[in-house]
């Protein structure tokens, strides 16, 4: 089968791999179209200590059963799915409260198993067992599907924060998973959201979503314009999606007495330190918030809120990709041209989902 192999730092190769078999437990999908998060960027470029090249990245998974192993019971070939990566032990206190991406020994799709940037992945029995399968809606295409599991990480991100109705929501990022933040906070309520980034063009794409306020960090003190929209107090919430020590600053300065601070992205590795007035934490009773990753029911919350049109993909998903265009692809995101890019072993697979999609551009080297 055709793969897109990681190969080291810099170096991804799509070329001729073994086509795996379902044994026992196991299941065997077809790819339909995989999304490419930032994190498979930073792996690319920088290497990940958790994975050993060669490996096949991509975990951001919606495709078709087409081999079931012995003894899978719940699902079938022609099933519709997409695959929750993170995989718990199962029995630990994290696993059985609900919060298998906690757990100190989870593995990872796209990480220890080869992911989703293929014709073809292979999922182990024991995601299959933990429930990391989640069935497609007929009303919801492969493509719209990819979404899903950045959607559940987002999720999990808000299930801490417990966004109220009429709350200030500012989130910082207006890259896919800002908006993402942005549209749910939407859903549960929110009385108000702002949208802050420090490229113009990135608030332009997202104008169209009719946010209360877009504002440009690069030009605009983010932090005192937060507070002149809220009559000095700050927003409630506050949710930090870039992942510079700057914007976290900037997301605990803007937040209201009381507030909470959602530290959704890390800092690079070599500098993951964040220096901020402890006071200003203390006297103002500020809560920070770290959210990371997501657990299967996660990606089953977001499927539904996708299917129910709650989460507006067709402002997310802008561009496509085949499989052996993925450089192509990596490219887009590095230079920040669009939101969302899925890969696509076979296009001619899903016309149908192009069609509905008719604003997505299929982008070519």
């Amino acid at each position: 089968m055709k793969a897109a192999v990681y190969k080291g730092i810099g170096n991804i190769v799509v070329e001729e791999i073994t086509k795996p078999s379902a044994g026992k437990g196991e299941l065997l999908v077809q790819v339909k179209a995989c999304a490419i998060c930032g994190g498979d960027i930073r792996t690319f470029r920088h290497g990940h200590n958790a994975i050993q090249p060669p490996i096949v990245l991509g975990h951001e998974i919606a495709g078709v059963v087409v081999e079931a192993g012995e003894e899978v019971d719940r699902y079938k070939v022609g099933d519709r799915v997409i695959v929750a990566p993170g995989i718990g032990c199962g029995h630990c206190a994290f696993c059985l409260s609900g919060r298998q991406h906690l757990c100190y020994t989870r593995k990872t799709i796209a990480h220890h198993y080869n992911g989703g940037f293929a014709e073809y992945v292979l999922v182990p029995a024991n995601a299959v067992a933990a429930g990391n399968v989640n069935f497609i809606p007929g009303e919801v295409d492969y493509l719209s599907a990819s979404l899903a599991e950045p959607l559940a990480c987002v999720i999990n991100g808000q299930e801490a924060i417990h966004i109220q109705l009429g709350d200030t929501v500012a989130v910082i990022g207006a890259g896919p998973i800002g908006i993402m933040h942005a549209e749910l906070a939407k859903a549960q309520g929110a009385g108000k959201i702002f949208l802050i980034n420090r490229s113009s063009k990135r608030l332009e794409t997202a104008r169209g979503l009719f946010y209360d306020a877009y504002i440009d960090s690069s030009k605009d003190d983010a932090v005192q314009a937060v507070k002149d929209l809220t009559e000095g107090m700050g927003a409630n919430i506050v949710i930090v999606t870039a992942g510079s020590a700057t914007a976290q600053n900037m997301g605990i300065q803007m937040a209201s007495k009381e507030g909470k601070v959602c530290l959704f992205a890390g800092l690079p590795k070599d500098n993951p330190m964040l220096n901020f007035d402890v006071n200003f934490i203390h006297y103002r009773q500020i809560a920070l918030y770290g959210t990371f990753s997501s657990a299967p029911r996660h990606n089953a919350l977001a499927i539904e809120m996708i299917r129910s049109g709650k989460i507006n993909v067709d402002q997310i998903l802008t561009h496509v990709v085949a499989l052996e265009d993925i450089c192509c692809g990596i490219e887009l995101v590095e230079n920040r041209v669009g939101l969302r890019v899925a890969v696509v072993p076979n296009l001619t697979d899903i016309q149908d989902d192009l069609a509905r999609h008719d604003k997505i551009i299929i982008a070519k080297p």
